[in-house]
């Protein structure tokens, strides 16, 4: 008897804690707050081009997209040679891990050239015309070059001689042009250190991860995010552009599609070049005017009705005009894409 007892007594008590738990659990549920999913907005391509209404409608979407800027780096310019002879291609090896960086950030489409930024090997700040050139060639909106301005071990000597610590520096130049008018838009100046000499070896390959395991890789490796950070700040407000290399019935091409993050539905500006407005300046010379670049005019909008892998063809808004628009210029991505 006192047995059977005891087993209705723990019988009792494992049915009033499992509804405990049950109901405990069934408030927790009852009170978490719905999800809120993130938005893109798009263009509603049921809609024909000559309707009034052509506003971007929000549509559910699980992540945020953004429109990736076409971005080129150039192969870096080394001011001493010999300090870096125990690292395996710097010069090519830096700007391809700074596109890598770029890359993952999912806001870029990068390009790479072996070339320096240069007519010549010298070190010179190329002239707006190359730049516009180079990143026309690469296809580019943009345009990084950069120098090793030094990679050399600095001795300190501690108590009279008697003990000395050595750093070894690796300090950049990066500069940031726009490809469209060839204009810089920004420039820094980095550095790191490592501890030692912090030799290397031109047995590990730059970006490999037994070149990451020294110290001097690990300097670098700061050095990369850091200018990876830098550079997409400063190009983070400058919108998207494409280049309309086809024009017909209404619709343009244009030169960029799904590796760029464009889908059918995006809504952008259509922005012409008026060539018969250059903006000048004057130099001393004033029979040699300095030309700042072509005015740009917004004449209207396209919608996305088809994104291929590297191509997107487009349907004009009514108030764009046939004549108005040429080969050459640009559609603009901004305010688009949900931030």
């Amino acid at each position: 008897m006192m047995r059977s007892h005891l087993v209705s007594c723990l019988a009792g008590c494992t049915c009033f804690f499992f509804l405990s738990a049950t109901s405990c659990l069934a408030q927790q549920t009852t009170a978490a707050p719905p999800v809120t999913p993130l938005t893109v907005s798009t263009l509603d391509v049921t809609a024909s081009a000559t309707s009034s209404n052509w506003e971007p409608v929000a549509q559910s979407q699980s992540a945020a997209r953004h429109v990736k800027k076409k971005i080129l780096a150039t192969a870096f310019a080394i001011n001493k040679p010999a300090q870096v002879a125990d690292i395996d291609h710097i010069e090519q090896g830096f700007p391809r891990e700074l596109l890598r960086n770029l890359e993952q950030s999912r806001h870029f489409l990068v390009r790479s050239s072996p070339d320096l930024l240069s007519f010549t090997a010298q070190t010179e700040a190329p002239g707006q015309k190359l730049v516009k050139q180079v990143a026309a060639e690469n296809d580019s909106q943009f345009v990084i070059s950069g120098e090793i301005r030094n990679a050399g071990v600095q001795i300190e000597k501690k108590y009279w001689g008697m003990w000395s610590i050595s750093k070894r520096h690796i300090e950049i130049e990066l500069a940031v042009y726009d490809g469209v008018s060839g204009a810089l838009l920004a420039r820094h100046l980095l550095h790191q250190q490592a501890q030692g000499e912090a030799k290397v070896g031109r047995d590990k390959p730059f970006g490999s991860a037994v070149f990451y395991a020294t110290g001097y890789g690990k300097a670098i490796a700061a050095l990369l995010d850091e200018s990876a950070s830098l550079i997409a700040s400063d190009l983070e407000s400058h919108a998207a552009l494409a280049k309309i290399i086809k024009i017909g019935n209404g619709q343009i091409v244009i030169d960029a599609g799904k590796s760029s993050e464009i889908a059918a539905g995006d809504l952008a500006s259509v922005a012409v070049a008026n060539n018969e407005l250059p903006t000048l300046g004057l130099k001393s010379s004033q029979t040699m005017p300095l030309v700042y670049g072509v005015p740009h005019t917004i004449v209207g909008k396209v919608a996305i009705i088809q994104a291929q892998q590297l191509f997107s063809v487009g349907e004009l808004s009514a108030e764009v005009k046939a004549d108005d628009v040429k080969v050459g210029d640009f559609v603009r991505f901004d305010n688009v894409m949900a931030n």
